[in-house]
């Protein structure tokens, strides 16, 4: 643990160079900035800005903004405002289903790959019905508006030969409404509780290219067997319906589910996507800006389903990856720069990010 701790009525900011490489979109460099607000004594700051500016070689672009106030217009409403712009070159489409075919020589000629373009604004609102102790269920509600542009490279793509629902790319403006109940000991590097999250969200068709419906679950829990080690796990459920475009499919294969597997593996109308990590802090340099070295072993196991299987395939055909990361904390207990590579029986993929995955 940190032996100094953020000053009260302070301002901190952080920014981190970042660097990767991937075959798909070339060399990635960016930056990667926190500020946090903790003036006026509000728990755990009174605001919050995050981003991440990344572009490479190839001509890959990602810039996100996330604003958080605490205490909106000085009341009980938590408020995220979320603004995210991606230009993949080497977006992928693999097909539909749990079992889609992979090819290495596809994956290096670009079979699989197409071009997307596309912005999401969002605003999440999070009002507290119940408060005791450090157990409180909160009340989401939210709205968005969101665009998608896909460009084929060429007509030998699967893009192309097998087009997906909404190949054209178009709008979907979409309303959210959910709740919330936690008991976690902290909100960033969580040792001890549970957290669980249930959303429904709407896009109707009347201001929207596509209709449809949402309802998706979240289930984390977090222990310590021996003070050194953090077990972290998240239960992850999600179902969509309706007119359903590609972009808004149960998608598993990303930063944030099977990581290792290519961008995009699996898409299906439901996913259950598990995740169990094992977290512990190695080294600490109270006389150095407070710095800590961490480390992480990961599994991620998951798979999507489409209206094709039936009741028998929900407990077999799962995909499972593996892969080890490590973290950095300096000048403060709250910020936590994380990297990782993760391994699937397709190929390899490196990580970069803030805060712990969950």
């Amino acid at each position: 643990m940190l032996t100094k701790e953020v000053a009260v009525d302070s301002i901190e900011n952080t920014i981190v160079p970042a660097v990767s490489y991937g075959s798909d979109e070339g060399l990635i460099g960016g930056i990667l900035y926190d500020r946090k607000n903790y003036k006026g004594q509000i728990n755990p700051y009174k605001n919050r800005l995050r981003g991440k500016a990344l572009v490479s070689t190839q001509g890959f672009i990602e810039v996100e903004a996330q604003y958080e106030q605490t205490q909106t217009w000085n009341g009980s409403i938590r408020s995220i405002i979320d603004l995210y712009f991606h230009r993949f070159t080497a977006d992928n489409y693999f097909g539909i289903g749990n079992a889609t075919p992979f090819s290495d020589e596809g994956w290096k000629n670009g079979y699989y790959d197409f071009q997307s373009l596309g912005w999401e604004l969002s605003y999440d609102g999070y009002y507290p019905i119940y408060q005791r102790g450090n157990r409180q269920l909160d009340l989401q509600f939210g709205a968005g508006i969101e665009f998608e542009n896909p460009q084929a490279k060429n007509d030998s793509t699967s893009f192309v030969i097998y087009p997906p629902n909404g190949q054209k790319g178009g709008w979907t403006n979409y309303l959210s409404a959910g709740l919330i109940f936690e008991n976690r000991d902290r909100p960033f590097d969580s040792r001890h509780g549970n957290r669980t999250e249930i959303r429904f969200s709407y896009a109707p068709s009347l201001i929207s290219d596509y209709g449809l419906v949402t309802a998706q679950g979240q289930f984390r829990q977090y222990f310590q067997p021996f003070s050194f080690l953090t077990i972290a796990n998240m239960l992850n459920i999600r179902y969509v319906g309706g007119d359903v475009p590609y972009w808004k499919m149960s998608t598993l294969g990303d930063d944030n589910t099977l990581r290792g597997y290519p961008l995009n593996r699996f898409q299906g109308n439901a996913s259950v996507a598990y995740t169990l990590e094992l977290r512990s802090w190695l080294l600490t340099f109270p006389q150095f800006y407070n710095l800590r070295l961490g480390g992480h072993l990961f599994t991620d196991m998951g798979r999507v389903f489409t209206d094709e299987d039936n009741f028998s395939d929900t407990f077999r055909n799962y995909h499972q990856t593996f892969g080890i990361g490590g973290t950095l904390s300096v000048l403060q207990s709250d910020f936590i720069l994380r990297g990782e590579l993760g391994f699937s029986e397709d190929t390899s993929r490196i990580y970069i990010g803030l805060g712990y995955l969950f």
